[in-house]
C-alpha cells in the first residue's frame, strides 16, 4: 500500500511535469517563432495564453466525465491530446496552425490539471495529503524552470520545431506511465456508471468559495513573477539582475512546498501552517516595492507564501465526498480558469494607469489579504454546516 502511494505520485509529478514542460514550450522558442513566422509579440502572447484558454469551457465537463469513463480514461484522453497538439505545433508552417495546436495541447492539459489533484487527494486523503499535494504541485514549476534551461538552446541546435515535437514525446512518456501503473486507490469503486447524487447548494458554494482562494493565492504569485522585476528595473536595477533577483522567488517556492506540507502532516496543524503562511506572506509581499534588500525579501515571500499553498490546495477534500470529487473539482477549477486572465491583466492596466509596478505588485499583496478573508468565511461556514 505505502509504496503503491508513491509510485502514483511519481507517476502524476511526472504528467504534471510535462505539463510544464509543454505550457513553456511557445515562450521559450518566442525569438525564433517571430524570426521565421513574421509574427509579432503579441501574437506570441497569445500562443502562450492558448494554452491555458481552454480551461474555462472544459474544466466543469471534465469533472462531470470522470463519473462516466473513470479517471484513468479521462486523464489518458487528456494526455492524448496533449500529444496531438505537441505534433501539430511541430509540424505547423503557419501561425494559424501553431494556436490550433496550442489549443489542443491546453484543452488537454486542463483535463489533467482538474483530474490529477482529485487523484492525488483519492490516493493520500487517510494519511500525508498536504505532502503528497506539494510534491504533485512542484511538478508544474520545475516542468517550466526546466524548459526556461533547455529549450531555447534546444531550438538553437537543433529547429524550433523539435522543441514542440520534444514535448509531445514527454507527453507520450507520461502516458506509458500511467497506462502501466497507474490503478485505483483501495476501496475505490472502478465503475463508470454515473453517480445519480447532485452536488448540494451547500457543497457547491463551499467549492466555489476554496477555488475562489485558490484563484487569488496563484494570481498573487503569478503578478509577483511578471510586475516585479519591472518594479526593480525601475529602481535601476539591471535587466539581468532583476530577473535573477525575481527567479529566487520561484525557486525559494519549489524548495518550500514539500516543508509545508510536511509540516501540515507532521504536527496535524494544517491551519496554522496555512495562515501563518499567509500572513508572513502578506508582510513581505507588502514591503517588497520598498525593501532594501529585495534579494532577500523575495526569497523570504517565495518561502512563506510556498509553506501555505499546499494546505489551500487541499482545501476542497475538507468539502467534498470521495463521489463528489470529479465535478467538485470541474467547478473548482472553472475559478482558476476563468478568474486567472482577468486579475492578471488588471494588474497589467495598474501597471499603465499608474506608470509604475508597485500598484501591480501591491494588488497582488490585496489579493493574498483576501485570501484570508475568505478562509474566514470557509471556516465559519464549515462550522455552520457541523451544527
Amino acid at each position: 500500500m505505502l509504496e503503491s502511494r508513491w509510485l502514483i505520485l511519481a507517476v502524476l509529478f511526472i504528467a504534471r511535469f510535462a505539463l510544464g514542460y509543454q505550457f513553456q514550450s511557445a515562450g521559450s522558442v518566442a525569438p525564433f517563432l517571430i524570426r521565421d513566422l513574421d509574427i509579432d509579440y503579441a501574437q506570441v502572447g497569445l500562443l502562450i495564453g492558448s494554452f491555458l484558454l481552454p480551461g474555462v469551457a472544459i474544466s466543469v465537463p471534465s469533472g462531470f466525465l470522470i463519473r462516466r469513463f473513470g479517471d484513468k480514461n479521462i486523464v489518458v484522453a487528456g494526455m492524448v491530446l496533449m500529444i496531438a497538439g505537441g505534433v501539430l505545433t511541430g509540424a505547423g508552417l503557419t501561425y494559424g496552425v501553431l494556436l490550433a495546436g496550442r489549443l489542443l495541447s491546453g484543452t488537454g492539459g486542463a483535463v489533467l490539471v482538474v483530474v490529477m489533484l482529485k487523484m492525488i487527494i483519492d490516493w493520500f486523503a487517510e494519511k500525508e495529503l498536504f505532502f503528497g499535494i506539494a510534491v504533485f504541485i512542484i511538478g508544474w514549476p520545475i516542468g517550466i524552470a526546466a524548459a526556461q534551461a533547455t529549450q531555447s538552446r534546444w531550438a538553437q541546435m537543433q529547429a524550433w520545431q523539435s522543441v514542440f515535437f520534444g514535448t509531445a514525446a514527454l507527453a507520450a512518456l507520461a502516458l506509458l506511465l500511467m497506462l502501466l501503473f497507474y490503478r485505483l486507490p483501495p476501496g475505490a469503486s472502478g465503475s463508470s456508471k454515473p453517480e445519480r447524487r447532485r452536488l448540494t447548494r451547500s457543497e457547491t458554494a463551499m467549492t466555489c468559495l476554496t477555488g475562489a482562494i485558490w484563484m487569488f493565492l496563484n494570481g498573487a504569485y503569478l503578478i509577483m513573477l511578471s510586475f516585479a522585476p519591472s518594479e526593480l528595473i525601475g529602481r535601476g536595477m539591471p535587466i539581468p539582475a532583476a530577473d535573477t533577483v525575481v527567479s529566487v522567488m520561484s525557486w525559494m517556492f519549489i524548495i518550500a512546498l514539500p516543508l509545508g506540507g510536511y509540516l501540515a502532516n507532521r504536527y496535524t496543524a494544517p491551519n496554522a501552517v496555512m495562515v501563518g503562511g499567509l500572513v508572513a506572506s502578506i508582510v513581505l509581499g507588502a514591503n517588497l516595492p520598498f525593501s532594501p534588500a529585495p534579494l532577500l525579501s523575495f526569497a523570504l515571500f517565495g518561502f512563506a507564501l510556498a509553506l501555505a499553498t499546499p494546505v489551500v490546495a487541499a482545501l476542497p477534500a475538507r468539502v467534498l465526498a470521495a463521489d463528489q470529487r470529479g465535478p467538485g473539482f470541474g467547478i473548482y477549477y472553472l475559478w482558476y480558469f476563468g478568474g486567472m486572465p482577468v486579475l492578471i491583466a488588471f494588474a497589467g492596466l495598474l501597471r499603465d494607469a499608474t506608470g509604475s509596478a508597485t500598484a501591480s505588485l501591491e494588488f497582488a499583496v490585496a489579493m493574498l489579504v483576501a485570501c484570508v478573508v475568505l478562509l474566514g468565511v470557509f471556516s465559519f461556514a464549515q462550522r455552520t454546516r457541523a451544527n
